[in-house]
């Protein structure tokens, strides 16, 4: 019996332009009367899932930040993970390197910093629902674990963004992990934190066994959270290698929790 259903934001619960179907919106509330319970699981930081989860109320989990935040309903901080000093401020001397970027450093207090901020990064910050600050030495201040790193988000164009995943994979072998997002977005994050670690940290303090949980999303750090059910939905948009890595393809979320509900429905008759 699934008791949990999770989602993705951004390509799969979200619109480009930041808004939540209408069918959308009534599966997840019905499934909520239903008594499931629900997760958000996204990129995005915590503060931003509850800005746009405003229309279902503040009672449901969050993996934010690919898995390096995990807030339970309510609103207990369950989990958080960081680099270790070192080796953000080494990311981030390695990113000055290469000029075809716009990077974030974000935070698990949800604050995001930016080294300068000029017309080229400002079309980015406007896609984050908080104000960015700005920050002349951040290398300093993470050598120095004045802040302390929690995720770094790379915009740009995505061959170049696979490339220069490879490359910090190479640099970093055995201290990073990375994943494409979105089209234009590379996120590196501390080794082992993903939205499927995150997911695991939430399901075992609900009590729950993997095989109880539904997971729906459309990107690359959707997979983790795949892996960990045979519930695992991709939205139809989504690349061809995340559609083959899930157990069934929908078009939107309220297709995948009508599947879930019958699902359930077979098992309960």
């Amino acid at each position: 019996m699934i008791k949990l259903i999770v989602s993705d934001l951004d390509g799969t619960l979200l619109d480009h332009s930041r808004q939540i179907a209408g069918r959308d919106v009534d599966a997840v509330s019905m499934a909520r009367s239903a008594g499931f319970e629900f997760c958000i699981a996204s990129g995005r930081m915590y503060s931003e899932i509850r800005i746009l989860m405003e229309p279902f109320g503040d009672r449901f989990h969050a993996v934010g930040q690919n898995g390096a935040t995990v807030h339970t309903k309510d609103d207990r901080l369950l989990a958080a993970s960081s680099f270790e000093p070192d080796v953000s401020s080494r990311l981030l001397q390695e990113s000055r390197s290469c000029g075809h970027f716009v990077n974030f450093i974000h935070c698990t207090d949800d604050s995001f910093y930016l080294k300068e901020r000029n017309d080229t990064t400002r079309p980015y910050e406007d896609r984050i629902l908080k104000t960015c600050s700005v920050h002349s030495d951040l290398e300093a201040a993470l050598r120095e674990d004045e802040l302390r790193c929690s995720k770094i988000s790379y915009f740009g164009e995505l061959e170049q963004l696979q490339q220069w995943k490879s490359e910090l994979l190479d640099r970093f072998a055995g201290q990073i992990d990375s994943y494409i997002s979105d089209k234009d977005c590379l996120d590196v994050m501390p080794l082992n934190v993903s939205k499927g670690t995150g997911l695991l940290r939430l399901i075992e303090s609900l009590g729950l066994r993997p095989d109880e949980v539904a997971c729906i999303g459309d990107s690359f750090n959707d997979l983790s959270m795949f892996a960990l059910t045979r519930h695992s939905f991709a939205m139809s948009g989504s690349h061809p290698d995340v559609r083959s890595k899930a157990g069934s393809v929908v078009h939107s979320v309220a297709d995948a929790i009508d599947r879930i509900m019958t699902y359930n429905h077979s098992l309960a008759g």
